[in-house]
């Protein structure tokens, strides 16, 4: 189901047309819709990356999301049926993954995709044994191509610390954690990986040969967990631990992040406008029938660009209105860690 987003594509419109054709689709509603009642907008299901997103909401919006991953949350939505401890019946769901657009609902039942928030996917770590610096610490492409290859494995390696201007650890073993369940954050990532991890510059051990998909071959000393949640948790479990979850659930869990040096040369911070920054080097595309997603952002080329963004996407059934919760999904996102997409 996982889209390359430098695939080229032949379909592509105009900007201000496929800008006007994205905002059509979101609040632009025929007669015969059926309209939810304004502060109930039903249930679902998805990634765990818009998990602060949505209890955030709660306050304006009468509804119940179970965070299931993005795998699971497609698998319910086009079956309309509801994942365990979900009520029935199920009205939206949200990936971090876009659709292929060949899915069907079951019964026939249109759907619609929009692009809901920006997501930063993180490398979090423990930092208990480590002495990191004063601005932070500091992940080259080599070293965290390296470190999510299973090629580096003690914090005192010397890429490691040729990013940091030194010696970081004198010897703590390094234990990924990774997603265990199918995950749209496992897609973003490798989709990132699979670019950036090829590139000159990558020492041969380093190179990224384990699939592109939200789930992939990781090596087998990995710690697998459940969730952003699961991951974040095992991370502060863990002495030497770090691992991937995006940037609303690093904040929640409180949990500090790597820099990580951009495709413009630059070490650079997970934030909202980061974040933000490598979503509008991406392309809107529209396809299907009510269908919109951002492509090329495997490794965005700005200079303030963070480089393991993507979009999380908003699924919803054709005949039932969402755009209030959408709009209010857009407004509040930034003050939780998320950036801002077209």
């Amino acid at each position: 189901m996982a889209f390359y987003r430098d695939r080229p594509l032949t379909h592509l419109a105009s900007s201000v047309s496929v800008f006007a054709m994205t905002i059509g689709l979101v609040v632009s509603q025929s007669a015969t819709l059926v309209s939810l009642a304004a502060t109930s907008v039903g249930n679902g299901a998805g990634a765990t990356t818009v998990s602060a997103l949505f209890a955030g909401l709660k306050s304006k919006f009468a509804f119940t999301y179970t965070p299931s991953g993005s795998g699971a949350g497609l698998k319910a939505f086009f079956a309309q049926t509801p994942p365990a401890g979900t009520p029935s019946p199920i009205t939206f769901a949200d990936s971090d993954d876009p659709v292929a657009g060949t899915e069907k609902v079951t019964g026939g039942r249109g759907y619609v995709q929009v692009p809901l928030v920006g997501v930063g996917i993180t490398l979090a770590f423990n930092t208990s044994g480590l002495t990191v610096p004063a601005g932070g610490l500091k992940l080259s492409r080599a070293s965290y191509c390296g470190i999510l290859n299973g090629s580096i494995t003690n914090w005192n390696d010397k890429s490691i610390n040729a990013d940091n201007g030194g010696q970081i650890a004198l010897n703590v073993p390094i234990k990924v954690v990774r997603r265990a369940d199918s995950s749209g954050s496992t897609f973003i990532l490798s989709s990132h990986l699979n670019t950036v991890c090829k590139t000159p510059g990558v020492p041969a051990a380093n190179v990224w040969n384990r699939g592109v998909g939200t789930t992939v071959s990781w090596p087998s000393t990995f710690i697998g967990a459940t969730g952003g949640g699961g991951v974040a948790t095992a991370i502060t479990s863990n002495k030497g631990a770090i691992g991937y979850v995006d940037n609303a659930t690093r904040l929640t869990k409180k949990l500090p992040a790597a820099l990580l040096l951009n495709k413009a040369g630059k070490y650079i911070a997970v934030s909202p406008a980061s974040i933000t920054a490598a979503i509008k080097d991406g392309k809107v595309v529209t396809y299907g029938t009510k269908l919109t997603r951002i492509d090329n952002l495997t490794d965005p080329k700005s200079a303030g660009a963070y480089p393991i963004s993507g979009a999380t996407y908003f699924l919803y059934y054709s005949d039932l209105d969402f755009k209030g919760f959408i709009t209010a999904a857009k407004a509040l996102a930034p003050s939780l860690g998320y950036g801002s997409v077209p």
